[in-house]
């Protein structure tokens, strides 16, 4: 499943991060093996326009198609919203509304469900056995039950399965380096040649107190090196979220400019309360970080802001796309000696 890859970010299905994933180049997708948490697309009357959104940005790659939980049961009257939770339904006959749906999505494979009891399991497996793409297990450091059972449970069944073992979001990342190398010492005691993604968030929940300018680690990028020295029997991929933070519910809030900027191991933010987005970044493009060889989506957009050019940042979101952007190119060739640019591909300014 993940042959070939570089890189397993986790991206919900906002727009800012559609929007990134749409502007990358083709060569950079081809390194990429999503895990996609769905949601009913904005304002969209049917569910099936989320699918399309994935199609659209993706093509006909493989992605995990998870479903945000954020998003259930929440109060709407547009059918999108029973049709997605209709994907939670139907537990003790193996969720099989949603595996279902998973049928008319060529390029989606399951994440496993948490199942009620046995019975749930057996049937999820034989419903992802009959659509025969695979499975992902997406183990969670917030999540309940026992992980390694299910795990277990699971490869007596399957034998295409890929492992996302995802310490969550936290602003001490770092201290659940160690569940994580728990977890990876029991998969390795069930099936060493297992595939198995690490992935996280140590992204900044509030910036207020950062300055202007701020230089803040990817932790993920410190956690994972340390993993594989430990580990390094696993195959083991990186993946992160994005750069982006769970889902919460929205708090009125001043807007002050913010751009910000990913490097390979930090980002860099730039804010302030007295300047204008194209005041902001210009500070970005002039500062010694700027890199100015890379020739993507994202930088174009925070350049064309600091020109006060069409398709010039001007809100948070569109902010967020160009950042996520970046970061996605960024990871994906993490590893390739020289900064790789996506070439003369055409840019669209519609943000």
């Amino acid at each position: 499943m993940l042959e070939g890859k570089t890189y397993c970010p986790v991206l919900y299905t906002r727009r800012a991060e559609i929007k990134a994933l749409t502007q990358l180049s083709a060569a950079t997708k081809n390194l990429i093996f999503p895990l996609v948490v769905a949601r009913p697309w904005p304002n969209a009357k049917h569910l099936t326009r989320t699918w399309e959104k994935i199609a659209e940005a993706f093509g006909d790659r493989p992605f995990a198609l998870d479903l945000d939980r954020f998003s259930h049961a929440r109060p709407s009257v547009r059918p999108a919203a029973a049709e997605f939770d209709a994907l939670f339904a139907d537990e003790d006959d193996g969720f099989l509304t949603y595996y279902g749906t998973l049928s008319d999505i060529p390029n989606a494979i399951p994440v496993l469900r948490a199942p009620r009891d046995v019975n749930s399991l057996r049937d999820q497996l034989s419903h992802a056995a009959t659509l025969d793409r695979g499975l992902v297990v997406r183990i969670e450091h917030d999540g309940a039950g026992t992980p390694i059972t299910l795990v277990e449970s699971v490869l007596s069944e399957l034998s295409d399965v890929t492992i996302f073992v995802d310490l969550g979001w936290s602003n001490d990342l770092l201290g659940r380096e160690a569940w994580a190398s728990q977890v990876l010492r029991r998969l390795g005691e069930i099936q060493p040649e297992l595939e198995i993604v690490v992935c996280g968030s140590s992204f900044p929940d509030a910036f207020a107190n950062n300055g202007q300018r701020k230089a803040l680690s990817v932790h993920e990028r410190q956690i994972f090196p340390r993993l594989v020295q430990a580990h390094n029997a696993l195959s083991l991929v990186y993946g992160d979220w994005a750069s982006t933070r769970r889902p919460r519910e929205p708090t009125p809030a001043r807007i002050v400019p913010r751009i910000d900027l990913p490097a390979r191991q930090e980002w860099i933010s730039f804010r302030s309360e007295s300047e204008t987005w194209a005041d902001v970044a210009r500070r970005i493009v002039t500062d010694p970080n700027w890199p100015s060889a890379l020739n993507i989506w994202g930088t174009y957009v925070i350049e064309s802001t600091a020109d006060e050019q069409p398709g010039a940042i001007n809100s948070p979101e569109a902010a967020a796309s160009a950042r996520i952007n970046i970061h996605l190119h960024q990871q994906a060739h993490f590893e390739d000696a020289e900064i790789v640019s996506d070439g003369e591909e055409p840019f669209t300014d519609d943000l």
